[in-house]
């Protein structure tokens, strides 16, 4: 992990109640913090699942990303066992939580 990321987690960590960070422009790249390189990592050179991470990076850091094709993703993504416990952790974390429901939210 860099240390860009790992300053985003700290900030992450450090939110209070509200989910409010000191730096808003931190705030918005720690929720949609996705660890691609993790991802890419994890699986064999020509694995099909490649292009499903791609396609998830661009959809969470869309203009107007889409919770449900965020979803779907994801979906896919935790079927692959090199990559199921690093997506349940990413999906499962505080920050990517309130991003997809800001998402629903605001109605994007």
């Amino acid at each position: 992990m860099s240390d860009r990321q790992e300053n985003w987690r700290r900030e992450v960590s450090a939110a209070d109640d509200t989910g409010m960070f000191e730096n808003e422009e931190a705030m918005a790249q720690a929720e949609t913090l996705l660890p691609v390189e993790d991802f890419h990592a994890a699986l064999p050179e020509r694995h099909p699942a490649h292009g499903t991470v791609d396609e998830l990076h661009a959809e969470v850091t869309a203009d107007k990303p889409d919770a449900k094709t965020i979803q779907k993703h994801v979906g896919a993504l935790r079927a692959v066992p090199q990559l199921e416990a690093i997506v349940a952790n990413w999906w499962d974390s505080p920050a990517t939580q309130r991003f997809i429901a800001n998402i629903g939210q605001i109605g994007l």
